[in-house]
């Protein structure tokens, strides 16, 4: 028993020497940050860059087992040519921060700095709620982007890296609108309103495409609940009377 506690102590003098000399040898192939960085200092930056993008070491360096295993990257290699694209971000970063908004007329002090994480907000791509939705639209139909925000809302929405608030999505059904695709603007819309029940301007919006496709019904019913909600009459009351004469 007593051989068995000792023999860590033994061995641990033996390894401290291999643990120290990595923990002191400078990193390979650093293009971006100075080259005698030592890894003290740099690791905590790669931590910083890996939760403001969502993205694990593999995201950038060169994984040639392609597990993930920590022990596997080859943080050195050029292989993986996301590297040279961070690289360039942290260049654009640098030089937005240094030069551009330095130039702000009547900036506050101290000055903003932006970050990865200022786009990104755990993404890997930053785009916005409206963005990724109408990507989705056109690549899987408004079916799947109407899922896609649920999911999203449901999975992301307490970290901040999407808008949820309305307008953000009554600008996608607009551009939708604008695009011709008034069906898929309408689907948007009422998503919206399941979400912000107590919006007026929604079912303006909806009262009009409600119009535009030929369903009087839904058309007043929207513009009625959009009088509830404190639309201004002058807006609305017209539509809603000349819809309902026709009847």
């Amino acid at each position: 028993m007593l051989r068995r506690c000792l023999l860590p102590l033994l061995v641990l003098p033996f390894l401290l020497p291999t643990f120290t000399a990595q923990a002191q040898r400078l990193p390979e192939n650093l293009q971006v940050f100075p080259k005698d960085t030592p890894r003290s200092e740099l690791i905590p930056m790669m931590r910083d860059f890996s939760f403001a993008t969502g993205l694990r070491c593999e995201g950038c360096h060169y994984d040639p087992v392609g597990e993930g295993n920590f022990r596997d990257i080859e943080f050195a290699s050029d292989a993986n040519p996301m590297k040279e694209k961070a690289r360039f971000m942290i260049r654009m970063t640098r030089n937005l921060n240094e030069f551009v908004l330095p130039m702000v007329p009547n900036r506050s002090e101290p000055g903003f700095q932006i970050t990865c994480k200022t786009c990104h907000r755990g993404q890997a791509k930053p785009l916005l709620l409206g963005q990724d939705l109408l990507m989705t639209v056109h690549e899987s139909g408004v079916d799947s982007a109407a899922a896609r925000y649920r999911f999203l809302r449901s999975n992301l929405g307490m970290r901040g890296a999407f808008d949820f608030g309305e307008w953000e999505t009554n600008e996608l059904a607009a551009e939708l609108v604008e695009e011709g695709r008034v069906e898929d603007a309408i689907v948007i819309y009422e998503l919206n309103a399941d979400f912000h029940p107590e919006s007026a301007a929604i079912q303006g919006s909806l009262g009009q495409l409600y119009e535009e496709t030929g369903d009087t019904e839904a058309a007043i019913r929207a513009y009625e609940k959009a009088l509830e909600l404190g639309a201004p009459a002058r807006l609305i009351q017209s539509r809603l009377d000349e819809l309902k004469g026709g009847d």
